[in-house]
């Protein structure tokens, strides 16, 4: 029961940052720029420009974030 309400817990944060990323792009479709995307293997996390040092949703450390390409 634990792992399924944490991953419930992971899973409730990674929505919350894709949609602010969604709008994000939403809001600036006449202003493209290229920006690369990375993805905690271990949440599902995504940021902007360059992994980070530790995943703000799990704790996983750079290592586990993979490129988008």
């Amino acid at each position: 029961q634990k792992a399924a309400e944490r991953s419930f817990a992971f899973a409730n944060e990674v929505e919350e940052t894709h949609a602010a990323l969604y709008q994000k792009m939403l809001d600036n479709l006449d202003d493209q720029k290229d920006v690369d995307y990375y993805v905690c293997s271990v949440c599902g996390h995504t940021c902007e420009d360059e992994a980070p040092d530790t995943c703000p949703v799990c704790g996983a450390k750079a290592k586990a974030f993979n490129k988008v390409d």
